[in-house]
Formats: structure tokens, C-alpha cells, sequence
């Protein structure tokens, strides 16, 4: 086993569970990892730099210790000026999160000390990721990669409702408030959607969601057939759907059964082009990344995943 691993912790994941139980984690994970070597995030877009840092100063194992937000800082550490600085460079997690919805796709244990056992053990995946270029809040031109699920519109108003929410109420019940608060004052939004050279359509949409993996939005099932080694995304185009087909639809978002509703269009592609004359929000990988117009491109193999 490669000896030079560099966590990054972050101790605000899991309502900070990760802060008040880092002597006895970190002790666990000596244990089984031997010694290595731990950054800790303060802050937005520390992870980030800590995992570009590390991957420069030779470190070959980059380990998350956090939820989905955190994955997703530690993944776009792996490039700097859109280019990979390390492809034999590899991503452990140790998902720590309140969501959690990446583990759930790659099959990633809970259990820290299994977890900690596959990052032992090396078994390297390669998977695809997502390269998002959208328009910043501020207006200036954004690039963000994401590992899981990126979507525009009724779902990127979820997560930051969410996101501003205690999360007392535990995930589910978390996510599931989250999305009802938002029902009551969103609008549907036009949008112009591309994918690929094969599909055009401009019409009024609750959400378009661009999948690489299956689950979003703490165990909602938006994508069963998602898979992260396929050299594509499954995009899911969620139509004008009034509040009421939502409140009624709402389990078949969590059991994998959206795709049989007649307002629901399932697709898949390599890139995905999205614009629209009203001021439509998106998320990636939980995180608020910006707003339209977007392209989402596929990366296929790109990244080495310990799972």
C-alpha cells in the first residue's frame, strides 16, 4: 500500500460530528492506515486547495473526510487550469456527510472502519466526472467540476434552502422540508436544452437533472440507471409540473419510478447545453455553483476512485 496519504478533514461535516469526534476517528484510522499526514478546511474552497496541494507535494492517495460538499472540493483539487495534475493520483472517501448521496451510488461503505479498509486496500475504479461552465453570481465565467449530480432550476432552489436549514431534523426529513418550503414559491422556468446533436427543446421546466451518479437530495433515486464508467450522463427533464403532480410524485423521486411520469423525459448524452431568458440557479454535488446559460460535458475515466 502507498504509505503517503493526505486526509482532508472536514470537521463541520455531519453537523459537526467529524469536529467532536476526531481524537477517537483519527486514532481508528492510524490504525488501520499507518501514518498520514491531515489537512483541515476552515472554510469555502480549503479542501480544494489542500487536495491540489497535496497532490503537488507528491502525495498519491487523497482521502475526503466529509460529506458530499467536501468530495466535491477534494475532486476539483485533483485539476488546476482545467488539467489533471496527477492521473495516477487517487480519491478515498470517508463519507462523513449528512447527505451522503455519492456513497450510495458508488456502493461506499458507512461504516468508518470498512471504509478505512478499502482505502487500504487500494482497489482502484476509474469513473467519469463532470466538467460544468455556467455564469457566476457575480457574473463571471465559472468551471466546476462534479462527481455525482448537477441540475438547474426547482432542484438547485432545494439545496440552498437546505443548505441555509439546520439539519436537526436528520437528512431525510432535512432534504425532504427543504424541498417543500421551495414547492411553495417556485416557479417553473423556461429553458432551452440540448444534448448532444440529438435532442432540442425549449419549453417551461421545473428541473434538468445531469447525472453521473443515481442519488441526489439525500436518497431521492433521480437517476436508477446512472453509471459512473459509461461515458455518459443521464439526464433527466422534469416539465412543467404544477405543485400538486409534485406533492403526488414525490415517493416515486425516492423509489426510482420518476421516469414512467408523462411530464418526465429521460435522456442521455456527452454534453448538455442549457440557457434560458429568466434567472434559473444551479447546483453541483450540493453545492450552488452559479447560474444559466451552462454546458455539462462528460470526462469519461478520468478519475481514480478507491471503492
Amino acid at each position: 500500500m502507498n504509505r503517503k496519504i493526505k486526509l482532508i478533514v472536514n470537521p463541520a461535516a455531519g453537523s459537526q460530528t467529524v469536529s467532536k469526534k476526531w481524537p477517537t476517528l483519527n486514532q481508528t484510522l492510524r490504525i488501520i492506515l499507518g501514518e498520514v499526514a491531515a489537512d483541515f478546511s476552515r472554510g469555502m474552497g480549503d479542501a480544494t486547495q489542500s487536495a491540489r496541494r497535496a497532490i503537488l507535494d507528491g502525495y498519491e492517495t487523497i482521502v475526503a473526510v466529509g460529506g458530499d460538499g467536501t468530495i466535491n472540493e477534494v475532486v476539483n483539487g485533483f485539476f488546476e487550469n482545467g488539467r489533471l495534475l496527477n492521473p495516477a493520483a487517487r480519491l478515498g472517501i470517508l463519507s462523513m456527510g449528512t447527505g451522503d448521496d455519492l456513497v450510495r451510488s458508488l456502493a461506499t461503505p458507512k461504516k468508518l472502519e470498512d471504509a478505512a479498509g478499502r482505502i487500504r486496500g487500494q482497489r482502484v475504479r476509474k469513473c467519469d466526472l463532470g466538467r460544468l461552465t455556467c455564469q457566476g453570481h457575480d457574473g463571471r465565467p465559472v468551471t466546476r467540476y462534479f462527481i455525482n449530480i448537477a441540475d438547474a432550476g426547482f432542484g438547485a432552489m432545494v439545496a440552498e434552502t437546505v443548505s441555509r436549514s439546520t439539519k436537526a431534523l436528520g437528512p431525510f426529513f432535512s432534504y425532504l422540508t427543504g424541498l417543500v418550503r421551495t414547492m411553495a414559491v417556485y416557479k417553473n422556468q423556461p429553458m432551452q436544452i440540448q444534448v448532444d446533436e440529438t435532442y432540442l427543446a425549449e419549453a417551461p421546466v421545473s428541473c434538468v437533472v445531469v447525472a453521473n451518479g443515481q442519488f441526489f437530495g439525500s436518497g431521492m433515486w433521480i437517476a436508477p440507471e446512472a453509471r459512473f464508467d459509461d461515458g455518459l450522463f443521464d439526464v433527466v427533464i422534469i416539465g412543467d409540473m404544477t405543485r400538486r403532480e409534485i406533492v403526488t410524485n414525490i415517493h416515486k423521486i425516492y423509489n426510482g419510478k420518476l421516469a414512467n411520469h408523462p411530464k418526465v423525459t429521460c435522456l442521455r448524452g456527452k454534453q448538455i447545453k442549457l440557457n434560458s431568458p429568466s434567472e434559473v440557479w444551479i447546483e453541483a454535488d450540493g453545492e450552488q455553483t452559479g447560474k444559466l446559460p451552462a454546458t455539462f460535458e462528460i470526462l469519461p475515466s478520468v478519475l481514480n476512485i478507491i471503492c
